[in-house]
């Protein structure tokens, strides 16, 4: 939502300022010129952290988790009412957990999509790609997604995720020993299964995310919302995605830079339309 002077997207170290918000007539007109004399802040004044790559992961371990970040809003806003305020709104929301809100694709993904739905047009700015047991997940802000997007996402989020895990299911097999107890090393070994299953569904939302990267299917903001998101749709946990791409492979929509990419990669079925 931060805006620069431009009034596009804002980029590090051009968030504009209070002033320059203030000077405009309105939310779509830029400030008369001249009329600012400090238009934007430094990056150090703004007051919570900007995830400037557009991508907030699901990841308990990881500091910019989706539910931190919604916390440190909470924090921001309400200090110490701040977990009061989480648990009101949980209840509000009917959820046991922020967590659920955000990792079930029936709560916050179904609201965010009606609320960025109007008639035959659906355009969620916020995009989830999510492991197949839905333990792991990456949302992606639509407006920052360029063609480097689904490598950071590879390689900055879900590969060190792994190695993590890795370090955790090592360590829990280390504990292992002829010296434990029954009931201990049979919860033990249950522990270790349970890690081995999260690193192997990791480990298949890795490599699926992989091969999309290598697709260079990169969205044209030009070509619509649900186009753009198509090619994710082994990911996406939405139906609309996956309906959209069995569109574009039986040729329809020629007219977008999506058909026409995905033309010379051999991936359109209706070569004649």
């Amino acid at each position: 939502m931060l805006v620069g002077i431009d009034g596009l997207p804002a980029i590090p170290n051009g968030i504009v300022s209070e002033e320059w918000l203030l000077a405009r007539p309105n939310v779509i007109s830029l400030p008369p010129e001249g009329s600012v004399r400090q238009p934007t802040i430094p990056e150090s004044e703004y007051p919570l952290r900007i995830a400037w790559d557009g991508i907030i992961p699901d990841d308990e371990s990881h500091a910019d988790d989706m539910v931190r970040r919604v916390r440190s809003v909470l924090e921001l806003l309400w200090a110490d009412r701040a977990e009061s305020i989480e648990q009101e709104a949980c209840e509000i929301l009917d959820v046991p957990s922020l967590r659920e809100y955000f990792r079930q694709p029936k709560q916050f993904l179904d609201y965010h999509i009606k609320r960025y739905s109007k008639s035959r047009r659906k355009a969620p700015i916020y995009w989830l790609l999510q492991s197949a047991k839905k333990n792991y997940g990456l949302w992606l802000y639509y407006h920052r997604i360029d063609q480097d997007t689904l490598f950071k996402a590879l390689t900055q989020y879900a590969e060190p995720k792994i190695s993590l895990e890795k370090i955790g299911l090592d360590d829990l097999r280390g504990q292992l020993s002829p010296d434990l107890a029954a009931r201990e090393r049979r919860a033990l070994e249950r522990s270790v299964a349970k890690q081995e299953a999260l690193l192997e569904e990791l480990t298949d939302f890795r490599n699926e995310l992989e091969r999309l990267a290598r697709l260079q299917l990169t969205p044209d903001f030009n070509d619509g919302v649900l186009i753009g998101m198509a090619p994710l749709h082994t990911l996406v946990p939405w139906k609309e995605a996956e309906k959209m791409w069995d569109e574009l492979v039986d040729g329809k929509y020629p007219w977008s830079s999506m058909s026409q990419r995905m033309r010379e990669r051999g991936l359109v079925k209706n070569l004649g339309s």
